[in-house]
């Protein structure tokens, strides 16, 4: 973990400005896409743009809106928590290609959103067949259950031609996708310490059809809110624009506040069509005790969620410890 957001003397336009105060300032805030780099470049000089980024951070934040950071101030201290949250978030594990509802496959559930979810992980693990870009697009069953049944073949599986949550054939499947989503975050860009542009790794032809079918944003979702990410991309394409804007300011902005009614839909929404199907999953293959423990780790986030902790920092779910 980074230590809190440092000052050695206050920012402010009436104030004598330390050099490698206003530098750093600059680079936090760039990070943060609150620093719009002048013609002359980031300077140790505090400037216009310096100031405009603090009052969008505080804005952002719901801070007094003055320009002004004092050393161990509310802005301070509030921009230190924002740069520990962001470093939490490279120290994640990354997220799953697939995180199934229910079971999909020849005479199974075959819910639309996790029919969407194989098809898409199939092809990207390179087992083509007849699909569509999107969840309401309708995937025919027996093109799907063929491709499940040459990617278990190929895996050394039992072959039955159909997938269930947490199943041996979806563990495989995301194990085989882990290298293309490491490309996926290395091609989102890969930060520096204060989160300027290093470039983009080279990937290959089949990384690259990987990239140009799943968004950016995608994995963006995935990391912040703690989902897999199919259902990232299915819950993105249901939003409206304002939406997709509000959640991209709440990632950018780690915690900012987009309103209470903004924030009880989200908590809805990873609660009834994230947390708890995954519940559901997990009392179907392992019992009415690991549900239990899975549905009271649900409530608990979803009571800090309503409270206002954090997305990116709400409890774990339990789906593992059977």
């Amino acid at each position: 973990m980074i230590s809190p957001f440092k000052l050695n003397a206050t920012l402010g336009r009436s104030y004598n400005a330390d050099p490698d105060d206003t530098l750093r300032a600059k680079k936090v805030l760039k990070s943060l896409g609150l620093f719009e780099t002048p013609s002359y470049g980031i300077t140790e000089f505090p400037d216009a743009a310096l100031f405009k980024g603090i009052e969008g951070f505080q804005e952002r934040h719901g801070l007094r809106r003055d320009g002004i950071m004092k050393p161990e101030g509310e802005t301070a201290t509030k921009l230190g928590q924002v740069l520990e949250a962001k470093e939490d978030l490279k120290s994640r594990p990354l997220p799953n290609a697939l995180g199934l509802t229910a079971e999909v496959g020849s005479g199974r559930a075959n819910l639309p959103h996790d029919k969407f979810s194989a098809s898409q992980a199939l092809a990207w693990a390179g087992f083509p067949h007849e699909r569509t870009t999107s969840v309401e697009g309708g995937i025919p069953e027996k093109s799907l259950t063929k491709a499940v049944k040459q990617f278990q073949k190929s895996a050394n599986l039992k072959v039955d031609g159909w997938l269930r949550p947490y199943g041996e054939t979806e563990n495989a499947l995301n194990e085989k996708l882990q290298s293309k989503i490491q490309s996926l975050k290395a091609h989102s860009g890969t930060q520096g310490e204060y989160g300027e542009q290093e470039g983009r790794p080279a990937t290959t032809g089949d990384q690259q059809a990987f990239l140009q079918t799943l968004p950016s944003i995608a994995y963006a979702v995935a990391e912040f809110f703690g989902i897999s990410l199919m259902t990232a991309w299915t819950w993105w394409q249901s939003m409206s624009l304002e939406q997709k804007d509000k959640i991209k300011k709440q990632i950018s902005g780690f915690g900012a506040n987009d309103g209470d009614g903004d924030r009880d839909e989200q908590c809805d929404y990873l609660h009834y069509e994230v947390d708890i199907p995954k519940c559901n999953a997990v009392g179907r293959k392992y019992g009415k005790e690991a549900a239990q423990r899975c549905y009271h780790t649900a409530n608990n986030r979803y009571a800090a969620c309503r409270k206002g902790v954090p997305l990116n920092q709400l409890p774990p779910l339990d789906v593992w410890n059977h």
